[in-house]
Formats: structure tokens, sequence, C-alpha cells
């Protein structure tokens, strides 16, 4: 399985919606600036989660979190991921089907919309981890296409004067975006297991990629539009027509990211499909359906309101992720650490 293209599609899925929220509200016109420090300190938190799949051999991340953690804690953790997991599944169906009604599908159901974008998703997690693989690469290629013409044709309407000068930086605001943006963006790819690490060339193909994404939207909207307006990422697509017939090229980005949301929600959700089919192995049954219908139920009730929605993305979010994904993951790098040698060999 190509772990790297799952990889840079979760990057791409989560900085294209979730992520860049927190830089149009804290950081704004500074964001190209914690989008580099972010990736700096992300591929660092890989490198780490990497190490601790390596430190097993031929063991899952789920019996190396038992190995090192014990039976009990093991277990613990490993539900309480998947539970973490399952979380961001569902605010991302949530908050994709949030755009596409609120911009598209104004007349239809939610749960109409939320099924036809998971069906694809049962398909593919029913189906042998090759259909995953090769998700990964076509999907990865059509996104980096999208982008770039995308950029091509936002090129005209950049005004560099939407730039202000770095006096402007608050570092309270700088902060709370750099933690906002590298736990959602980056920790969520702990549910690819840690196999593979990107090696530099696909580092830096990533950041600069995120970089034209905040550079561009912020060089044709100016700060004060952007704060205005929900999915400015998207909306900022809207000023530019292809032909004189008033084409719009919003949709390729939108495809892309739909795409790249697809395939990360399918990574969530097959973690946790793997985890129940590694802890409860003798009933030997096939959990994606459950899995799918409790997320798709949650997702239609899990906020009261938008409002609701992007409080809790904003202020509970970031925490909920530094304190799973990032410091019980470190713990166990720490643990693993000390011991010095590989703990396979002491089971």
């Amino acid at each position: 399985m190509n772990k790297n293209y799952a990889y840079k599609l979760i990057i791409f899925a989560f900085t294209y919606g979730i992520s860049f929220y927190y830089l149009k509200t804290f950081s704004k016109q500074n964001s190209w600036l914690i989008v580099i420090i972010g990736s700096i300190i992300g591929l660092a938190y890989i490198k780490m989660i990497s190490k601790i799949k390596n430190s097993c051999q031929n063991k899952t991340i789920y019996e190396i979190n038992k190995i090192v953690l014990g039976n009990t804690i093991g277990s613990f953790v490993n539900i309480l991921f998947s539970l973490v997991f399952a979380l961001l599944s569902t605010i991302l169906l949530w908050y994709l089907s949030i755009y596409l009604k609120t911009n598209f599908f104004d007349e239809t159901p939610t749960i109409i919309i939320n099924i036809i974008l998971m069906l694809p998703i049962i398909y593919a997690i029913n189906k042998n981890e090759l259909c995953f693989s090769k998700s990964n690469v076509i999907f990865s290629y059509i996104v980096y296409f999208l982008t770039i013409i995308s950029f091509i044709f936002l090129l005209p309407q950049v005004e560099l004067s939407n730039f202000k000068p770095f006096n402007e930086i608050r570092m309270n605001g700088m902060i709370n975006a750099l933690f906002g943006f590298t736990t959602t963006a980056f920790l969520p790819t702990y549910a690819i297991n840690g196999k593979k690490l990107l090696n530099l060339k696909e580092s830096v193909k990533i950041i600069a990629l995120i970089i034209g994404i905040v550079f561009f939207t912020y060089a044709v909207l100016g700060n004060s539009l952007v704060e205005m307006v929900d999915f400015p990422e998207f909306f900022v697509l809207r000023k530019i027509g292809l032909n004189a017939n008033g084409t719009r090229i919003d949709g390729l980005l939108i495809i892309g990211w739909f795409l790249s949301t697809y395939v990360t929600n399918m990574t969530f959700i097959l973690f946790i499909k793997d985890f129940f089919e590694y802890e409860f192995k003798p009933y030997k049954n096939n959990y994606s359906y459950l899995i799918v219908i409790i997320i798709l139920t949650f997702s239609l009730f899990i906020f009261k309101n938008i409002t609701v929605g992007k409080l809790f993305i904003l202020k509970i979010l970031p925490t909920i992720l530094f304190l799973t994904l990032f410091f019980l993951n470190f713990i166990i790098f720490c643990i693993i650490k000390v011991k010095h040698k590989n703990v396979s060999h002491e089971y």
C-alpha cells in the first residue's frame, strides 16, 4: 500500500477545509509563515510515528501499543485512537456536506448528501488494499493537476498589496494558528500507521502546495474579505472564468478537495475497521457497515448548528488531537527510547 499518497491527500483535505479556518482566524495574511513552521513540526511528528512503527518488526500499530503500554492500557489507547478518528471522519463528513448543501444542493436533505458521499467509501473499504492504494495514487495526481491549473488562472488576480507588513503579527494569534494548523493538518496522518516516511523531495512538494493555497487565497481576496466569507479557498476561484461564457474553475479545486476528503475518510474508517478486526478477530465479522452507519448518523446530529460546529473546531478539536494523537504517542516514543532496545525482543 502506497502510504506516501495517502499522506498527501490527508494533508490536502484538511488544509483546504478545517486547517485553513485557524489560519484565517488567527494568523491572517501571515499564514504562509505558519504553514512553513507547522510543516516542519508536522514532518517531525511523522518521523516520530515512523520510529514507533519501526520499533517492532512485523507488528501492527495496535500490537505495538499493547507491547509498550501493556495489554489493558494498550487496548484503551487503541480504542481512544479509534474514537478520535471516528470523530474526525464525522466532522469531515459534516463539513463537506455543509459546503455542498450551502453552495449547490440547498434543496437536498442532508441525509441524502451524506449517504451519497459515503457510498464510494463503503465500496472501497470492502475491497482489497490494492483498491485503496490505487485510489491514493490516481487521486493524488488529479489533485496536483487541478491545483496547478487553478494557480495558473489565479496569477492575473494576484494583488501583492493584500499582504501587510510583518509588524502586524500578534504573537498570541500566531501561536493559536500554529497549534490549530499543525494538529489538524498533520496529526491525523497517524491513521496511515506510520509505515512509510516521506522523503525530502515529497515533503517539499507538500509544503509548497499548502503555501501556494494560502498565498493565492489572501493575494486574491485580501485579508478583510477572507475573514468575511466561509470556505475562502473556494470562494476565491469564483472571481475567475475560463472563457467568455463564464465557465468557472472553482469546481476544479472542489473536485480535488472532494477526492482528498474521500480518501481521508476512507483512511480513518480503515483504521477503525482494522482495529476492530484485530481486537475481535474471533468473531470474524465485517465491521465496515456498522462503522459507516454510526459515522453517517452522528454527522447529522453532531452539531446543533454551523456556529456550534465552528466553535468546536476552533476551540476544542485541536486540544483533543494534541492530547491523544500527539501526547500519548510521545509517551510511547519516550518509553521505547528509554528501553533503548527493540521492545519486540522482550515479548
